[in-house]
């Protein structure tokens, strides 16, 4: 691996990039978000939000949507998704968009044929470092034959501690493992997804006497500001309390999600801003509202997101 470039040896690269930009991006699948966030392989994602907000359920929409669109395959650690066989029955249930019981032989076997070609759950029972973690991954392509477009480790805080390393300091670790994720996106030209919670919050009192969390900042964020400086794509689920209202004076929905876009590299992803998604139960999937008030699940043929679409796209926060 080359320790150093000059320009001469990357001018290909640069007029190509010259002419068409930040290329390959991809959607989200999600309508609302379409314009505002995309994705590129060769880079992380960071996810991160309080306890029931939805990480876990957002982080599966979205895997859910890339192996409709592009076919991708996943790898998945989910140690708070309760046993495997849940995992892949509440993968099963979003592919299906009602509850396995209620599907018949045709459909449950279509839904078991489609989950299993693309997503493979890790033992979460196993305590792994994050380069064991990489190194599962690696073992599984070979053994099973799979390129894995994504990876997904949910919660962070299941990776095994390895602060004494570093002198137990927790900030130099972070900047080890937010890297090492970074380095395997790139090396693997693969999107690998870390999702975080986020530390203590301090309550805030509306002027109605409401009392409730706010949304985390980015340095706020568990582990600190150190994700901040670290992340490439940086989003936080978070749930409105209903007691609250809208810039249209009306109260957020019980069943609303805020995506906060609080970061966005490489330049031309996403634009920083907040959307609404809304969670359905029955079928287990996120919906948007179109100006139409139409409820929207998926973008089944979404246009080629690309820089110039991200940078000039108009919406309302």
């Amino acid at each position: 691996m080359a320790e150093y470039f000059k320009l001469e040896s990357k001018l290909k690269e640069i007029q190509k990039f010259a002419e068409v930009g930040l290329d390959d991006l991809k959607s989200v699948g999600m309508a609302s978000l379409e314009g505002w966030l995309s994705v590129k392989k060769g880079y992380p994602i960071f996810i991160g939000g309080a306890p029931h907000s939805g990480k876990t359920e957002f982080t599966f929409e979205l895997l859910i949507n890339w192996s409709r669109l592009y076919k991708w395959k996943h790898f998945v650690y989910c140690g708070e998704g309760g046993n495997v066989e849940h995992i892949y029955y509440e993968l099963i249930h979003k592919f299906l968009e009602k509850p396995y019981k209620w599907a018949n032989q045709s459909e449950r076997i279509y839904a078991e044929q489609f989950v299993s070609e693309h997503f493979v759950i890790c033992n979460h029972d196993l305590d792994f470092t994050i380069d064991d973690f990489y190194k599962t991954v690696e073992k599984a392509e070979k053994e099973l034959n799979i390129k894995f477009d994504t990876t997904v480790f949910d919660p962070f805080n299941d990776i095994k501690d390895e602060t004494d390393m570093f002198g137990g300091r927790e900030d130099k670790y972070l900047a080890y493992a937010l890297k090492r994720c970074r380095v395997s996106s790139k090396n693997n030209n693969r999107i690998d997804i870390v999702v975080n919670h986020i530390a203590d919050v301090r309550a805030v009192t509306d002027k109605d006497g409401n009392r409730y969390m706010p949304p985390a900042l980015p340095n706020e964020w568990a582990g600190g500001r150190t994700w901040w400086r670290r992340a490439f794509l940086m989003l936080l689920i978070y749930r409105p309390p209903m007691c609250l209202k809208d810039e249209n004076g009306q109260p957020y929905q019980e069943n609303e999600t805020h995506v906060y876009i609080q970061k966005a590299k490489p330049k031309g992803v996403a634009k920083l801003g907040v959307r609404s998604i809304f969670y359905d139960w029955k079928k287990n999937r996120y919906y948007s509202y179109s100006e139409y008030g139409q409820q929207l699940y998926s973008c089944e043929n979404p246009p080629e997101a690309n820089e110039s679409a991200l940078l000039t796209s108009q919406g309302v926060f």
